[in-house]
């Protein structure tokens, strides 16, 4: 992170801001002094038997998948129109299908499974009723795939020994003590491109430090620098270029792992996995195991950065002023049209993951005691901060310039964001 701090303070008038005590009573009452708040914590582990947590995997997933066939073919309901319990009869067809593949079986896990989708669709059903009589924004309750570089499981509860399952699916090695409240409490276990994860529960004490004078920073996310943030006293530079020189080179290596892959998949078409021959089964796995590290590489790098420009701004302001950065709308095609910009640029975008940052920087803010804004971002990137112009002939230019002022277009798109929250 690059930090631009002016020479010398030459407003003509200060942009502080002082709340009056009634606004900021609460934020600094002993009431959020010594409170607590109920969150997660996310431990990697080591399992001694892995094939046995791959099972336990593949059968919550199953057990899920049956459970929203059912809800699909409006199989879920009796005569009465009541909710059929569905886990006595998923349980045994899965279980059937464990030992005649010769994989563990757990009950534990298929009714967590037939519950997580029972869950989905209730969720499902209680949004699209909020949107009857519109013609688009339906959901639809879907599969899991076993495709996908995220899989998990739920456990009801985590014993004493911190093994979950211990007898089904044996021990592991954890990489991080477990909170005491853990104990007895459920926990989720994910394996997220080859690593295994244990998310536990854990109290965390809130820290309100609000008192008196307020500081306020705007932040403005782009692409090029994924976000430039702008206060009274100086402006933050974060991740200048990290999608163009760290992020797009992985992917690039990822594509072309992805090519050699399928090219090995070709010869063998119509050829299951256990089928193939030796060479290919290790081939494939190969490069199975180097996508996974380059994902996993590139997750580190952009979570890295998440965390480090979150904890920066909830330590040093009160206030912060974040515009909605729609990436959906801007890559999306609608009605076959162009998109306005480059796939490359689409791509470096979406491995920002901004929306991401947002979540964990409102979790940063609530556990500081901190405040988070939600602000449009129109008339800040191409405004010019000191007359209010608009400049539409900025197109994809690096600074803006007018009246003598020669400023970086990502700090005045901050300055902007700043000063229309600050003013509101």
């Amino acid at each position: 992170m690059t930090r631009i701090t002016p020479v010398s303070h030459s407003t003509p008038k200060s942009l502080s801001v002082s709340l009056p005590h009634s606004a900021i009573a609460t934020t600094g009452s002993d009431l959020l002094k010594d409170a607590k708040i109920v969150a997660s914590k996310k431990i990697r582990f080591y399992p001694e038997n892995e094939q046995a947590y791959h099972d336990a995997l593949m059968l919550y997933r199953r057990s899920y998948n049956l459970a929203v066939e059912r809800f699909r073919n409006d199989d879920y309901k009796d005569a009465s129109g009541k909710f059929i319990n569905m886990r006595p009869a998923i349980k045994a067809q899965v279980e059937q299908e464990q030992k005649e593949s010769g994989r563990a079986y757990n009950s534990i896990v298929s009714d967590n499974g037939t519950l997580a989708a029972a869950t989905t669709f209730k969720a499902v059903c209680e949004h699209n009723k909020k949107l009857k009589g519109a013609k688009e924004g339906f959901a639809e309750i879907s599969f899991k795939s076993r495709k996908g570089s995220r899989h998990s499981f739920s456990i009801d509860r985590l014993p004493k020994g911190l093994n979950p399952c211990v007898q089904a699916l044996g021990k592991i090695h954890l990489a991080e003590d477990v909170p005491a409240e853990a104990i007895g409490k459920s926990c989720v276990v994910t394996y997220d491109k080859g690593r295994w994860f244990i998310q536990v529960q854990q109290h965390i004490e809130l820290n309100p430090e609000i008192q008196g004078k307020v500081r306020c920073i705007g932040v403005d996310p782009g692409v090029r620098t994924f976000a430039t943030c702008y206060s009274e006293k100086e402006a933050l530079i974060a991740g200048d270029n990290v999608a163009k020189t760290k992020l797009f080179p992985l992917m690039k290596q990822v594509d072309s792992l992805i090519s050699q892959k399928q090219k090995i998949l070709n010869t063998q078409k119509g050829v299951k996995f256990p089928d193939m021959p030796q060479w290919a089964r290790d081939r494939i796995i190969h490069f199975n195991r180097e996508i996974d590290r380059l994902k996993r590489k590139k997750d580190d790098i952009v979570l890295d950065l998440h965390n480090r420009l979150a904890f920066e701004l909830v330590s040093n302001y009160d206030v912060v002023f974040l515009p909605t950065f729609e990436t959906r709308g801007m890559v999306t095609r609608k009605d076959k049209k162009v998109r306005t910009i480059r796939r490359n640029t689409c791509r470096q975008m979406l491995d920002l993951n901004h929306y991401q940052f947002k979540k964990r920087l409102k979790w940063y803010a609530k556990k500081y005691g901190k405040h988070v804004v939600d602000c449009n971002e129109a008339y800040t990137s191409k405004t010019q901060s000191w007359n209010g112009t608009i400049d539409e002939k900025l197109g994809s230019s690096k600074i803006i310039k007018g009246e003598g002022f020669t400023v970086d277009r990502d700090i005045n798109g901050a300055r902007n964001v700043f000063l229309k929250c600050l003013t509101r």
